[in-house]
């Protein structure tokens, strides 16, 4: 049985606990999921066939306790992308561990502070590209109540397909994004998905099945 790594904890205005108990009830009983807060999801890689990252741990969260990741942590991560096996990202996983820039080189997508940003929350729709990908299979033009990242940045020589996007702020930004390979040599699949602020938005079911589809095709050879 596949085994799947939830990254979760955080602030409570992004309820990822919740979050990720509700993809595991999408996903069904043929897949096997831990959940972990914080740095503790990257001491149990080793028998990981997939990392989710959902929780937001940076150190501008105050009152909220930051633990970095300690060099054992980082080795564990980056032998993990180089390994091939694959990650999905979610919404403000990318802003975290802000002292170890090379946490969001090696996702490929990362939040840097004072660049990155994101909209009001509110109602959007969600237009979704004819690119043919599993990831977005089944999924038509979405309407959810979110909240918009934008400005997220893209690792160096590293050239995602963009499957869904928004227009905001007259510019189209970016809501589902998949890669294969790049940001370390041996690197496999990522998949990072944008919405979902809270639990209003997982209310879409549009997210359902994009949260379907991402760990099919993650998980599926």
């Amino acid at each position: 049985m596949k085994q799947i790594v939830f990254h979760i904890g955080g602030p409570e205005f992004h309820p990822v606990d919740q979050q990720s108990q509700i993809i595991a009830g999408w996903l069904g009983p043929s897949l096997a999921y831990r959940r972990y807060d914080g740095v503790d999801a990257f001491d149990h890689l080793d028998d990981c066939d997939l990392l989710v990252l959902m929780g937001l741990h940076w150190r501008g969260m105050a009152p909220l306790p930051y633990r970095p990741m300690r060099a054992s942590h980082q080795k564990a991560f980056r032998a993990y992308v180089a390994s091939g096996r694959p990650l999905i990202a979610h919404h403000g996983a990318i802003a975290s561990y802000d002292d170890w820039p090379s946490f969001g080189g090696l996702i490929g997508f990362s939040w840097v502070w004072n660049l990155t940003t994101h909209s009001p929350v509110g109602d959007y729709t969600i237009g979704v590209l004819p690119t043919g990908h599993p990831v977005v299979k089944d999924v038509a033009d979405y309407h959810l109540h979110d909240e918009l990242y934008y400005n997220v940045q893209i690792a160096a020589e590293f050239k995602p397909t963009i499957h869904a996007e928004v227009l905001w702020d007259s510019a189209r930004r970016p809501m589902v994004m998949t890669a294969e390979g790049g940001r370390i040599g041996g690197a496999g699949k990522v998949v990072y998905l944008a919405n979902g602020h809270d639990m209003r938005a997982f209310q879409s079911p549009a997210l359902r099945r994009l949260w379907i589809n991402a760990v099919n095709w993650c998980v599926n050879t």
